[in-house]
């Protein structure tokens, strides 16, 4: 409530207003919550607020563009290339027209690895020691598989020893991961 009182300083005579009410709504307060680092080119990825019934509610991505729920408390991005991205929300309560815009959501779009493997596609039953090579990228983890054969030593760098068996089909597969994005 507000009230006020005018005094006249030379005569000392004042009057009071009658109490004035003000009504002091509630603003919004949105918390995004979803995945803050992502894979280029990654589709789908789901973004949301608490739902309050009757507010509305608009997004604004960069890096990436909204696939649904524009207008809703929780929308889907398609991500674009890697590099870095950002998802605001603004929130309004129509009936007061209260509003808060909420700072920068910073979302990671990280590189998909493309692993090549380099060597021999054509060995001799029984051969031991052939090296198959990907290129090294630092910071990013590698996993062979193999059929057909057996790995001699670590799976886990950007190169591989096997150790073939038999003659009849092989097959050798390198999984390289970076953050939590991963190729075949």
């Amino acid at each position: 409530t507000i009230q006020l009182t005018e005094t006249i300083t030379a005569s000392g005579c004042f009057i009071t207003t009658p109490v004035f009410s003000v009504n002091v709504n509630n603003i919004p307060t949105p918390v995004i919550s979803g995945l803050n680092a992502v894979c280029a080119n990654d589709a789908g990825v789901v973004y949301s607020t608490p739902n309050v019934p009757g507010n509305s509610y608009t997004w604004s991505v960069t890096g990436g563009t909204v696939a649904s729920g524009a207008g809703t408390n929780s929308i889907t991005v398609n991500w674009g290339p890697a590099g870095s991205g950002s998802i605001t929300l603004t929130e309004l309560i129509p009936s007061s027209s209260c509003v808060t815009v909420t700072a920068p959501y910073t979302v990671t779009i990280n590189s998909t690895p493309s692993p090549v493997i380099a060597g021999d596609n054509s060995v001799c039953e029984s051969d031991q020691d052939d090296l198959y090579t990907s290129p090294f990228t630092p910071g990013n983890t590698y996993s062979w598989n193999v059929t057909g054969g057996t790995i001699d030593g670590s799976s886990t760098s950007n190169s591989v020893t096997v150790d073939w068996g038999v003659a009849g089909a092989g097959t050798l597969s390198l999984t390289e991961t970076v953050g939590s994005c991963s190729s075949t």
